[in-house]
């Protein structure tokens, strides 16, 4: 889960958000089932993946799997959930690319403490450390024991060590390459973006 910058919301969203809010809020009381708003004759999640997908250059938000490709493809998820928080169904913030797999992983669940990437004071190092011979993301034991349970809290709700595809490529690369290769922990990523 690595750190991002949110941009300013998209101008068409900015304004209607909140009415389109309210309007699924209504609809969902009534027994009706959620569906994205069209702009300009085009669906607002195809409209928003664009902008979403560019803010984590293209890895999904919470696994950091890239690209994100069958057997999983792109989504919107909606970090505090749509049914229990049908405001926020629209609101920017609450709006993150992921991968299928991480969506799927959480459903309709909501933890208070699950860590979100954009968040001013996140920094994947305070809360979690890597294990690069298994790829699993483990619990920073010297973090606090506030941070560490934010960190559990964020693992456990996507499924981050649930045999997730980005996890068994990394471990096929590492069975098949470990023996030619030595593998460091350099963060070539944070080094390589524009």
């Amino acid at each position: 889960m690595r750190k991002f910058r949110r941009e300013a919301a998209p101008e068409f969203l900015a304004g209607r958000w909140e009415a389109w809010g309210r309007e699924w809020e209504e609809r969902q009381r009534k027994g009706g089932s959620f569906h994205w708003h069209q702009v300009d004759g085009e669906m607002v999640n195809q409209r928003l993946l664009p902008g979403l997908r560019a803010q984590t250059q293209d890895h999904c938000s919470f696994c950091d799997a890239f690209p994100v490709s069958p057997p999983s493809d792109p989504t919107i998820e909606h970090f505090r959930p749509k049914s229990r928080f049908p405001r926020e169904a629209y609101h920017w913030p609450n709006l993150y690319f992921c991968c299928r797999f991480c969506q799927q992983q959480k459903r309709e669940r909501y933890e208070e403490d699950a860590l979100r990437p954009d968040a001013d004071d996140y920094e994947f190092e305070r809360y979690f450390r890597c294990d690069f011979t298994t790829g699993m993301i483990l619990v920073n034991e010297r973090a606090s024991p506030e941070d560490q349970r934010q960190a559990r809290a964020t693992i456990d709700l996507y499924g981050l060590n649930r045999d997730h595809p980005a996890w068994r490529k990394q471990q096929r690369y590492l069975r098949d390459r470990a023996r030619d290769r030595p593998l460091d922990d350099f963060a070539y990523r944070d080094f390589v973006d524009g």
